[in-house]
């Protein structure tokens, strides 16, 4: 994705100044934020996934950035650091619809340093935002023994993640898929991702994982969502352990080789 004829990505102009910030002292800089409409719809707060359209200009009228010709809005999450402090102060608060006009001093933008060609050293930039959308992040989500159940007659993939020691010693959830997820070093299992994948093909396919108490669970729930984007993860709260202690039954395993 490049802006302008020059080959730096968009979304790296923003963060630049992410790494501006750690190596610089706290500046008392001011931020000028016009609001040119409202917006009607919900509020943009810390932690909400954003989806704005923008243009980024000099003080002299020069566009070194916009999502506009692209087509293509901009994501980040408010408040993770992703983009410059002008951002994440210009874009809280702003409902969707709303369009802003942020002038940005160079303390909350890139600074001494500038941003390749397109930024010169402590540049003021002035940014055309209109805020498109707003949504929480998926997170991923407990479940008990009888929210699986329910969840296995609507469709979702049961996936029990445990060594195959462990399935042969409990047994498994009826028409649960058996593929190990950790070795027995904890390492990611070489043939997790290929396997997962084949039965898992869209981001939001309901998939629900279990292990023994729902520590490993967790751990893989939360890299499929945070780190690979899946949108409907959850996992058994306790794992297989809660699940026969409330009096759910389990089958024999059989081998698939």
């Amino acid at each position: 994705m490049n802006i302008f004829k020059i080959k730096t990505p968009a979304i790296l102009f923003l963060m630049f100044g992410l790494f501006f910030s750690l190596f610089t002292s706290p500046v008392v800089a001011e931020l000028k934020i016009e609001t040119i409409s409202n917006g009607t719809g919900n509020k943009a707060e810390v932690g909400m996934l954003v989806s704005v359209h923008y243009t980024g200009k000099l003080e002299d009228g020069t566009v070194f950035d916009s999502s506009i010709p692209r087509g293509q809005p901009f994501m980040f999450t408010l408040g993770q650091r992703q983009v410059i402090q002008g951002w994440e102060q210009g874009v809280l608060g702003m409902l969707v619809g709303e369009k802003r006009v942020l002038t940005i001093p160079p303390e909350l933008g890139y600074g001494a340093a500038g941003a390749g060609a397109a930024i010169p050293p402590n540049a003021t930039l002035i940014f055309d935002i209109k805020l498109l959308n707003v949504s929480w992040p998926p997170k991923l989500q407990d479940v008990t023994s009888e929210q699986l159940l329910d969840a296995q007659k609507n469709g979702s993939v049961i996936i029990d993640i445990r060594l195959e020691k462990e399935w042969i010693e409990t047994g498994i959830i009826e028409g649960a898929e058996t593929i190990t997820a950790f070795t027995s070093e904890g390492k990611l299992h070489a043939d997790f991702q290929s396997k997962f994948f084949a039965l898992i093909k869209e981001k939001d396919t309901p998939v629900i994982l279990y292990c023994r108490s729902g520590k490993r669970t967790k751990r893989l729930g939360d890299a499929l969502v945070d780190q690979v984007g899946l949108t409907n993860v959850s996992h058994l709260i306790g794992g297989i352990t809660s699940w026969k202690k409330n009096g759910e039954k389990t089958i024999t395993y059989q081998s698939k080789n």
